[in-house]
């Protein structure tokens, strides 16, 4: 049986000396464009899964000895993100409806669209903020290891993966550890083994590291230090923080390639929010819903480099 929303529960509604209301009102977060707008690329689906596979790269071009020899590219590793549906609803009774004065609880279309917003906000933080393990929300990976991990793999036999294969660290925000994020990053190798060309350039993490982030982006001379010496830091990076990702880790932090991040971080929309709603004929009680289908994935991991703070 539905949870029906009548006039015995919200009785001080319909008091006429009722003056003034209250009611909650969402901005989410007073945000302008919804974090997975930018952590995300977004891209139509129109199949119940999409399938991802890449290809490796060439090695060095030989010197021509007089033919042309010719080289196979080893493949990658697949990945399939498939999408799930989302919807609730709420019925009202039509008493309730009709001597409800305060037009309080009847605009339903805006407070579904709340509800499925937020639901898509922190599903969008909690992909990035999971990504050291290996349990995948909408997508499976032929690799077999987690998004952040110090184990990348290569089909490519032949290539060490001791050095540029991992992106998945332990060291807290500072300037020194944020120096050797990037360069680390900037080492990250293809299926081949070669530099990848990756141009780290901001931050992504918890409010609580909000001041830091600034800090280190705005401070011209000494920071953290009375030495005066010059912040090689300052406006170098761009940053996006998010409550949510408080839920996960306080400290924890993600350095990213912007670019290289709309390439590989995919939000897959089979159906964007559906909000219908319909009189019961039987009942004449007034019901609201909303439908959603969509999911997330990764097809790549050279575009981050995780510390995983404790």
């Amino acid at each position: 049986m539905p949870n029906q929303i009548d006039q015995a529960r919200f009785q001080y509604l319909v008091e006429k000396g009722l003056t003034k209301t209250y009611e909650e009102t969402i901005q989410f977060l007073s945000q302008t464009q919804p974090i997975r707008a930018k952590l995300y690329k977004d891209s139509p689906s129109d199949g119940a899964y999409s399938d991802y596979n890449s290809v490796g790269s060439l090695p060095d071009v030989p010197r021509f000895a007089g033919a042309l020899l010719y080289f196979d590219v080893p493949p990658g590793f697949s990945v399939r993100i498939e999408p799930a549906e989302f919807a609730m609803g709420v019925e009202i009774e039509k008493k309730f409806w009709l001597n409800n004065l305060y037009n309080v609880l009847k605009d339903w279309p805006k407070k579904l669209a709340v509800a499925s917003t937020r639901t898509k906000e922190k599903a969008a933080v909690r992909g990035y903020a999971n990504m050291p393990a290996v349990g995948f929300d909408f997508m499976q990976s032929e690799e077999g290891v987690a998004i952040a991990s110090s184990g990348h793999l290569t089909k490519q036999s032949g290539v060490s993966t001791a050095t540029g294969f991992s992106n998945l660290g332990s060291s807290g925000f500072l300037p020194t550890s944020v120096e050797a994020t990037r360069i680390l990053m900037k080492g990250f190798r293809d299926s081949n083994g070669e530099i990848l060309s990756v141009n780290p350039g901001g931050f992504i993490g918890p409010t609580t590291l909000d001041q830091k982030f600034e800090e280190l982006n705005a401070t011209p001379h000494g920071l953290y230090s009375a030495e005066g010496t010059v912040n090689v830091q300052e406006n170098k990076w761009t940053y996006e923080t998010h409550q949510y990702f408080n839920d996960y880790s306080s400290k924890s932090w993600m350095m990213v390639d912007w670019a290289l991040m709309m390439e590989y971080a995919l939000w897959l929309t089979r159906v964007e929010d559906e909000l219908t709603n319909k009189v019961d004929f039987e009942t004449k009680k007034i019901k609201h819903s909303t439908y959603s289908y969509w999911g997330y994935g990764f097809t790549n991991w050279p575009f981050i480099y995780f510390q995983q703070v404790s």
